[in-house]
């Protein structure tokens, strides 16, 4: 059984991969894209039109979530993205009102984000990069807790949905876990989409 104190090992490990993954397959946003829209159509699991849908923008060898962000928009959803705002000597994560287009600035970590002018809002459905994943949906990140503890809060106050966006490769046997992660609801990859907790 992996322990938490074995996660910087692993994540040294799955960036190397992640990298290699993204040179290898340059196109797997669109792939991703593509098998999603075709599960949620044969699933007719889309979510509510009125939910608002997160995701993220890409850095490293992060897949590329806008083909899928594309799909939504084009079907009349609402998207956000993350933001990272100052908090105390950190910062703290929301998220903003953004469609596809729209100006970008430059945050933390080489992160863009809308503007401090978007209106924050609350999503329903998160997807969200990592480094690693489990078939029980848990997820390795980079070590902040961003996403575990916005989705903590968010999911205090309603029913939303984590997902992690991925590379197939990136799936390991299980991932070191602490009571503070936020497990995912299920996995969309450039080879298929891993159900975990819910119907996607």
């Amino acid at each position: 059984m992996l322990m938490a104190d074995q996660k910087p090992l692993l994540r040294n490990e799955m960036k190397r991969r992640r990298a290699a993954f993204a040179l290898s397959s340059p196109l797997a946003g669109d792939m991703l894209a593509e098998i999603a829209e075709a599960h949620l159509d044969e699933h007719r699991a889309w979510p509510d039109r009125d939910a608002i849908i997160a995701a993220y923008w890409p850095i490293q060898s992060e897949i590329n979530p806008f083909p899928l962000l594309q799909i939504f928009e084009e079907r009349g959803y609402a998207l956000a993205l993350p933001c990272l705002v100052p908090e105390g000597e950190g910062f703290r994560m929301i998220f903003r009102r953004f469609s596809l287009g729209d100006h970008l600035v430059s945050g933390p970590f080489d992160i863009h984000q809308p503007a401090d002018e978007a209106d924050e809002i609350a999503p329903d459905v998160v997807f969200m990069p990592l480094l690693a994943f489990d078939g029980q949906g848990w997820r390795l990140g980079y070590g902040g807790g961003y996403y575990d503890r916005v989705l903590a809060r968010l999911r205090a106050q309603k029913a939303v949905k984590g997902y992690g966006v991925a590379f197939s490769g990136q799936q390991l046997a299980e991932i070191p876990f602490e009571v503070h992660d936020q497990p995912l609801d299920g996995i969309f990859t450039d080879q298929g989409v891993i159900q975990v907790r819910s119907k996607v």
